[in-house]
């Protein structure tokens, strides 16, 4: 038996280093003083990122905060959305829990072209990866349509 239980350990160490969705997580949506967001929280209510966009600039920021220290001394992150994939500058800001990823996505990126209902958001930075729960592609969308039809 500790055999098995010591094998078991041994192969989720060798596993590559991946952060899944929580199936519990859910997406908000707001429109507030003209900026327009959509937040991820998860079943303990605490939000694990953000798809924020204000016009007129039409910059989309998608902040992601379980890879802040990943993203320390990264000064690049991989975004795919289905088959899509960029490599976008990002940088790490906030103190604490507060702390996150940030990736500012260019106004009208070619990525939301191929936006399927059942894509995520997978966020790559320093081999670390972690792939925001269902709906965060769609609510990416919504986002920048909100935002860019402003």
């Amino acid at each position: 038996m500790r055999a098995v239980a010591a094998l078991v350990c041994a192969l989720a160490l060798m596993a590559p280093a991946t952060v899944q969705a929580q199936s519990a997580s859910t997406w908000t949506s707001e429109y507030t003083d003209g900026v327009v967001t959509a937040t991820e929280r998860d079943d303990h209510g605490r939000v694990t990122a953000t798809i924020t966009c204000r016009p007129p600039d039409g910059v989309m920021v998608l902040s992601e905060f379980s890879l802040a220290n990943a993203g320390r001394r990264a000064d690049h992150a991989d975004v795919r959305i289905g088959n899509l994939s960029v490599n976008i500058p990002s940088r790490v800001e906030g103190r604490g829990r507060d702390q996150a990823l940030k990736i500012d996505l260019p106004q009208r990126p070619p990525i939301l072209a191929g936006v399927q209902p059942n894509d995520h958001i997978t966020i790559t930075v320093n081999r670390q990866t972690r792939e925001l729960s269902d709906g965060s592609a769609v609510k990416m969308k919504e986002v920048a349509y909100g935002c860019w039809g402003s």
